[in-house]
């Protein structure tokens, strides 16, 4: 009977203490993630202030937006062209700054880029928003001609394709800090279900690895939370960056938007641009 005592009382201790750690390792996690929903709390505050002052606070995802690209006409849902947080092409479409985004005689939002490299812009976002792939960079692609173009537009809308989503992560946090697929709900979908065992028919077989996949999922929290405190301070840089871009991209006035045809092709520019090279002809 004494052992019977004494090992129930390791298995209690030993117990005491898994239970403490990880009360203690997750409470640092809980805490981080309240600090994460109140900055993302506080950012959601600053974006409806920016659209109250500069935009339209009414846009919705479904919105058809016809967009004047160098003359080309091309449509797109405001969900596809806001999709990627924090890039400069969200800040554009995402309706906080309408008040002040250039417009053609149309009322179309108008961009003085290539209409090709921005189309492909386009269906990488649409793919992004639709695919479960890892790597979606060859959905990024526009001929040899217009490459360097194109490097040059991903830069300048702050799209940066090199980081993608990861689908098989056990925990993540939803945007508004909510966690998502819990250890629990880990342990049961693999069918860890102990209560229907007796005393007598009690194995332990699994133990070693719910405490492997406890470790593993707050492995996977922390990196999470790592990434998701790394966008946080993204998007909140490049909100502060949102209004210098949106006066850069817009022409001051509607005459400053020139028209015309060549050989067939009808085309549109900022007359700035054409103005670029001082003394040349088109100047």
């Amino acid at each position: 009977m004494e052992a019977l005592k004494r090992d129930r009382e390791v298995r209690s201790k030993t117990w005491e203490n898994l239970i403490s750690a990880y009360e203690q390792k997750t409470g640092i996690l809980d805490k981080e993630t309240e600090n994460i929903k109140k900055d993302l709390k506080e950012l959601q505050v600053k974006k409806a202030t920016l659209a109250e002052k500069h935009g339209d606070t009414k846009v919705d995802e479904d919105d058809v937006i016809q967009i004047n690209v160098g003359g080309k006409g091309i449509t797109a849902r405001r969900e596809t062209l806001i999709y990627k947080k924090g890039t400069m092409i969200e800040a554009l479409f995402s309706g906080r700054w309408d008040k002040e985004t250039q417009r053609d005689a149309f009322d179309q939002i108008f961009l003085d880029v290539n209409p090709e490299c921005f189309q492909s812009i386009i269906n990488y976002l649409y793919v992004l928003k639709h695919s479960s792939e890892e790597n979606l960079s060859q959905y990024l692609s526009v001929g040899n001609e217009f490459k360097q173009i194109f490097k040059h537009l991903l830069l300048y809308f702050e799209i940066d394709h090199s980081a993608t989503q990861d689908g098989r992560q056990l925990c993540q946090i939803d945007q508004d800090g909510t966690i998502v697929n819990d250890p629990q709900t880990v342990l049961q979908a693999q069918g860890v279900h102990t209560g229907k065992a007796t005393w007598k028919t009690l194995t332990f077989n699994e133990l070693p690895d719910i405490a492997k996949d406890v470790k593993n999922s707050l492995h996977q929290e922390q990196k999470s939370m790592e990434t998701a405190k790394e966008e946080l301070q993204r998007v909140k840089r490049n909100l502060d960056k949102e209004h210098d871009f949106i006066k850069h991209v817009s022409a001051q006035s509607p005459n400053d938007i020139v028209n015309f045809d060549v050989r067939g092709t009808s085309m549109a520019i900022k007359r700035s641009t054409l103005r670029t090279f001082k003394g040349s002809q088109l100047d």
